[in-house]
């Protein structure tokens, strides 16, 4: 996706992401990146130790897809619902930034209390072109 033209930023919680397709990781990249994050940048093959470091522990934000939907609303804990009432909600997909995204999920394995919110460009998107990615 060409996001150049794009500069507003949001902050969405990596748990809230959608990933449908499994990503090929240069695991070496995906540890410099995750230091990096922690305020120790590191080189890897696509980024200079200087780059790293020009960075101040923020990765550059990921081009994620929205997509609002109304979904029933479960009375009881067991998901049930009897599908008469709605609400709006709003679900993420990121089908690119293999490397970015398992970091931050690297980020939020190691501190499971602590809610890791990723730096995001946000599309509105349709589920015709979700089904086009997919």
């Amino acid at each position: 996706m060409q996001s150049g033209h794009n500069k507003r930023i949001e902050y969405i919680p990596i748990r809230q992401i959608i990933r449908p397709i499994k990503p090929h990781l240069d695991l070496q990249k995906v540890d410099a990146m995750v230091s990096t994050m922690k305020g120790v940048p590191m080189a890897s093959q696509t980024c200079t130790l200087e780059q790293a470091s020009n960075m101040n522990g923020e990765l550059p934000a990921v081009d994620i897809f929205k997509l609002t939907r109304r979904v029933p609303v479960a009375h009881d804990g067991n998901n049930n619902t009897d599908n008469s009432e709605t609400v709006t909600k709003d679900f993420y997909f990121s089908f690119a930034s293999c490397h970015r995204l398992t970091s931050y999920e690297r980020l939020q394995n190691e501190t499971p209390d602590k809610e890791v919110l990723v730096k995001c460009k946000v599309y509105p998107a349709i589920e015709s072109q979700l089904r086009l990615y997919m």
